[in-house]
């Protein structure tokens, strides 16, 4: 293998390539890393005297080149290596790599013609083509732009479609007997995933900040193609991540050999940004995703402080492919793929919430006093609201019950008319309260904002309030309501606190190359929320009934080492494409809430889908794994180890209930007039 130094211009770039990726090292085995985020670069001060003549004296130096008219005294831009992207226990998701590509250099041939200096880089890169079996060319007006303007510098042409092609060792060593002279290896840092798809929505990738230039070389051009952040924390963070360029001064003779350098400043690596993902419960979620969905999400959550502990969509693609740059073809694949790969579900998808709404139309039920935890409606197969029949999941009626038998059963005919008896206002309100209907804050683009049909949303829209049809549909998370994984993840995090939403961490810190915190993102509340404690806990009794009471609709996420308390939810998606989705969410232990989460499954066209069969198994097979599989000394489980199971609560569900308080329907609105203006309010404002 050849050296990576072997460059005309620069020995010293190659020492900057080389200690830039060791002060930035980090074990990239995630079985066995932990948090070192440097390793002091190893310099070998004999070898390296010993490999480098000593330079000539300046003064005959600057005589030569000021005698000599084609000299160039070039001062140029070194790229700096970006930061390193890891994991809260420094597992890396973004590190850098040398890369090595041939690059041709032109000597000055004086009074040569254009098609001399042609011809000789034609020849130079037809041998490489000989020996490699490849196909690689350059433009005559490319050779000739280069030879005017910047024959001193490398120029690389092991491209294709566009993109610098890298050269593996054993082309290196077949190329052996042609290197030095006009062929030259040119070395650059290259962008490395070490974890492949795994998070990639979360961690982005870079592109080209621009092409090199082409035209009389200025002070400052860039030795190698600089990089910038295109998605993801990769261009959140694109300023921290980046670095200082370094400058060095290069002195060439006529006919382009380097006959002297001055580091004037050695490029500085960019800083380090310390994510709150948790490597392993990202891979977890991932794996269960691919395993059980065709596309779908998972989000979880510390219900302490905030973290996202792991963020995960599916299907993913591999960030490598995007190294250097990605192929057009592979491009054009990715975007028209039906499945999306490259849309990030967990904080980007917009979907209606379905059941897992219910806890939001409980609250704001229980909230308004016209309902309260010994209210008994009637869970109906169905119920006429206006002149439309609103249905619920189950075809045959279940008597009457409370808050808690509902939230167990998923019942709709209750939760319609729970939301009728308080009015749209208190249900807009909890869901507001909550974190519905706004952007959570986390620092990636284009995060999802969800929806919250209110009544005066509704009246400056359509010139009225929710009709009830509008609040039978919201009370269920259909209708005029979106929300994203993230959001009803985070709706779980502030019920299972109860008096505060945490704001969700993405980031905990940025360090710089010596492990020094720059900049610390504290854990915050987003908002205070002071949920009732007697309406908190009929609502978490439910839950914990949906997992593990008879009958409850989430018995398949229910796992051994902690007790859950969730909500399935099946929701009408496309329903021009019979296209269902399935929900499942909710927070464990049950008794002292740690963990919130959310799960989404997209259901394919035609697919029967329900929340506690398609979503309720992937949070089992995740918390599986994450509890079997941690030592047994883990914070985490020392802190569950002496958490009470909360009492499940098995309500009597009323045939025909007496002397109990059987709350009915508010009466219809009376009848609109006849007439054009009720003839559209009807036909759009239903």
């Amino acid at each position: 293998m050849l050296p990576l130094c072997d460059l005309t211009m620069s020995r010293t770039l190659c020492r900057f390539l080389a200690a830039g990726l060791c002060a930035l090292t980090v074990l990239s085995d995630p079985a066995s890393a932990q948090v070192v985020l440097k390793a002091q670069p190893v310099v070998e001060p004999e070898k390296e005297a010993a490999a480098k003549p000593p330079p000539p004296p300046k003064e005959d130096l600057k005589a030569s080149w000021q005698t000599q008219r084609e000299a160039r005294a070039l001062t140029l831009s070194v790229p700096a290596p970006r930061g390193q992207i890891v994991d809260r226990h420094g597992i890396p998701f973004a590190q850098n790599r040398a890369a090595n590509y041939l690059a041709l250099v032109m000597p000055y041939m004086e009074g040569s013609s254009d098609a001399q200096v042609t011809a000789f880089a034609r020849s130079t890169i037809d041998k490489v083509n000989q020996v490699l079996g490849k196909t690689w060319s350059l433009s005559d007006e490319r050779v000739l732009l280069h030879y005017k303007h910047r024959r001193w510098l490398p120029l690389v042409f092991s491209v294709e479609e566009g993109l610098n092609v890298e050269i593996t060792p054993d082309m290196e060593e077949k190329l052996k007997s042609l290197m030095g002279g006009s062929l030259v290896i040119q070395p650059a840092y290259l962008r490395h995933y070490p974890q492949g798809t795994t998070a990639c929505h979360i961690i982005g990738y870079t592109g080209k900040t621009r092409p090199l230039p082409t035209g009389p070389i200025v002070d400052g051009d860039p030795v190698f193609e600089e990089m910038e952040g295109r998605e993801g924390i990769e261009t959140a963070f694109d300023s921290d991540l980046k670095g200082q360029p370094g400058i060095v001064n290069v002195l060439f003779s006529p006919d382009g050999k380097r006959l002297s350098e001055d580091v004037r400043r050695p490029p500085s690596p960019g800083r380090n940004v310390v994510l709150s993902i948790d490597y392993n419960f990202q891979k977890y979620a991932e794996n269960a995703l691919r395993k059980h969905t065709t596309s779908g999400a998972m989000v979880i959550m510390d219900v302490t402080n905030g973290d996202i502990l792991a963020m995960a969509s599916n299907p993913g693609f591999d960030l490598n492919e995007f190294v250097p740059g990605i192929r057009a073809k592979r491009y054009e694949e990715l975007t028209k793929d039906p499945r999306l790969p490259l849309y990030p579900r967990a904080f980007r998808g917009e979907y209606p919430p379905a059941s897992t709404f219910k806890i939001v139309t409980a609250l704001g039920a229980l909230d308004s006093g016209k309902v309260n935890t010994k209210t008994y409606f009637d869970c109906d197969n169905a119920m006429e609201i206006g002149n439309r029949v609103f249905k619920n999941w189950n075809k045959e009626g279940e008597g009457s019950m409370t808050v808690v038998t509902a939230i167990k059963r998923s019942c709709n005919t209750w939760f319609y008319r729970a939301a009728l008896e308080s009015g749209a206002d208190y249900l807009s309100s909890m869901a507001l309260r909550l974190g519905f209907g706004e952007r959570t804050g986390i620092p990636l683009k284009a995060e999802g904002e969800g929806f919250v049909q209110s009544n005066a949303w509704t009246m400056q829209q359509r010139g009225h309030k929710m009709l009830p049809g509008d609040i039978a549909n919201m009370a269920i998370g259909q209708g005029m309501v979106l929300a994203t994984p993230l959001q009803v993840c985070q709706c779980m995090a502030g019920l299972g606190d109860g008096a505060r939403i945490p704001q969700p961490r993405l980031v905990l810190q940025i360090q710089d190359l010596a492990d020094r915190v720059v900049m610390a993102y504290e854990p915050k509340d987003r908002k205070r929320i002071d949920l009732n404690p007697d309406h908190r806990q009929a609502v978490i009794n439910g839950m914990v009934a949906v997992v593990n009471g008879s009958g409850g609709t989430g018995h398949s996420a229910a796992i051994k080492q902690a007790e859950i308390a969730g909500k399935t939810g099946t929701a009408q998606w496309k329903i021009a494409k019979d296209q269902n989705l399935a929900w499942f969410t909710g927070f464990l232990p049950a008794g002292k809430p740690m963990f919130a989460f959310a799960v989404v499954y997209e259901g394919e066209p035609g697919e029967d889908v329900s929340g506690g069969r398609k979503a309720a198994p992937i949070v089992r097979e995740v918390f599986t794994n994450i509890f079997e599989k941690a030592p047994a000394d883990d914070p985490m489980l020392l802190a569950m180890k002496d958490v009470p199971k909360a009492t499940i609560i098995e309500e009597e569900v009323l045939e025909k209930p007496t002397d109990i308080q059987v709350a009915r329907p508010a009466p219809p609105p009376p009848p609109e007039k006849k007439g054009i203006g009720g003839f559209f309010r009807r036909l759009f404002g239903r």
